[in-house]
């Protein structure tokens, strides 16, 4: 969730030294407890993690490893969960199944507002949410769930998938191959041409332009001009895909399976979703993955599936560091300057933006003689960024900066 500042300041930052060393992943299976069809997960932090599943299973775990069971006080089956931040979340599933808490699963409280199958809950931000599912059911709140309006869809199709890429522009996916866009909010929505009839699931952007939405029969589209057209994409699979998660805005990850052989796979890409590699990871059919950072994620599946993915990447000294460089705001919301003070590059230089692990997550170019920069949101997720300068022999400068 992002946090909300109502003061913008400029400080120069001090000096650091460090540089990404080598890095290993892995998918380790955790034991969830349960055989249940397990459909839906939001991690709101690092170890903290809820998953929700058929008869109305709900599992929590604080450590990151151990899954207990929470009280859902139903006994439908429930398809997603949303965490707005550590206390508040939301779960949906059949028969307009809403569970609303505010502490933590400690105790769910079932909302009446509507009876259709709902497939998705999401938010953009504390206050504006969105619940969709079966016959293009669409539901909005703008007070982070106190209330909820439906809204005209457009569409009679299942509504799977919501994202929005700011408070106003946003998109939905769903059955027979439907997308459609927002630019108020949610309020009112238009179809676009997906190219395709085929079930679509979860859809999602790494900025204003750039999206990619999965679905049945290893499908995989992407856009690069804000869903006015979308190209099919290799996922070298024909099975159904119905999780996806982008870690930043080159590297993300797609899971799904073979339904009638119940086996699962797990896609990669590491070049924003233009190519794809698949990898089968020893269990059952696999529904949904979310990201916390880089290297931190969650997986479910059928027959009680949690996966964990962990990345470790190392951060070593680098002693060539001579240049101190101030960032203004800091923290920022939707750009800050980077002032170089009297340094100039000799020669073609860059920037390059990490995040706290020593994940590269953008690379920008520095012409000869830059004094300064800027550096733009877009998809950069709230959090503490490494920033390193390098004149195109060395690294000359390194510090902090804080997107909100």
């Amino acid at each position: 969730m992002k946090k909300i500042y109502t003061f913008l300041f400029s400080v120069s930052l001090s000096i650091f030294a460090f540089q990404a060393t080598s890095q290993t992943a892995t998918w380790t299976t955790l034991t969830s407890g349960v055989s249940s069809h397990l459909l839906g997960v939001s991690a709101p932090s690092r170890d903290t993690c809820y998953v929700v599943g058929n008869g109305g299973v709900i599992l929590r775990t604080i450590d990151g490893m151990t899954f207990s069971a929470q009280t859902s006080g139903t006994g439908n089956n429930l398809s997603y969960v949303a965490f707005i931040d550590n206390n508040k979340g939301f779960a949906v599933g059949d028969a307009g199944t809403v569970l609303k808490t505010t502490n933590a699963g400690s105790s769910w409280t079932s909302l009446s507002l509507t009876t259709q199958h709902l497939r998705f809950v999401y938010f953009y931000n504390s206050m504006l949410g969105f619940i969709s599912g079966a016959n293009g059911t669409l539901l909005r709140t703008a007070d982070g769930g106190s209330t909820w309006t439906p809204i005209t869809s457009g569409t009679s199709q299942q509504i799977n998938s919501i994202f929005f890429t700011s408070a106003t522009t946003g998109y939905f996916s769903g059955f027979g191959g439907v997308i459609f866009k927002s630019t108020d909010g949610g309020a009112t929505w238009s179809a676009l041409t997906s190219g395709t009839t085929t079930a679509l699931g979860i859809l999602q952007f790494t900025g204003a332009s750039n999206g990619v939405v999965i679905g049945d029969n290893g499908m995989i589209r992407k856009t690069t001009d804000a869903g006015a057209t979308w190209s099919l994409v290799t996922s070298g699979t024909t099975d159904v895909l119905t999780g996806f998660d982008f870690i930043n805005s080159s590297k993300g990850f797609i899971v799904g399976g073979n339904i009638s052989a119940n086996i699962g796979n797990i896609l990669e890409t590491n070049d924003g979703g233009s190519t794809w590699t698949g990898s089968l990871p020893g269990t059952s059919r696999l529904t949904r993955v979310q990201f916390v950072n880089s290297n931190t994620g969650y997986a479910t599946g059928l027959d009680g599936t949690i996966l964990k993915y962990t990345s470790n990447v190392g951060i070593a000294e680098n002693t060539n560091a001579q240049v101190t460089f101030t960032a203004f705001p800091n923290p920022f919301r939707s750009s800050a300057t980077i002032d170089l003070g009297s340094y100039r590059f000799k020669n073609t230089g860059s920037l390059s933006i990490f995040d706290m692990t020593g994940k590269l997550v953008r690379k920008t170019e520095l012409v000869s003689g830059s004094s300064n920069c800027t550096i733009y949101r877009e998809d950069l997720k709230a959090g503490t960024y490494l920033l390193q300068l390098n004149d195109g022999s060395q690294i000359v400068g390194q510090s902090k900066l804080i997107a909100e």
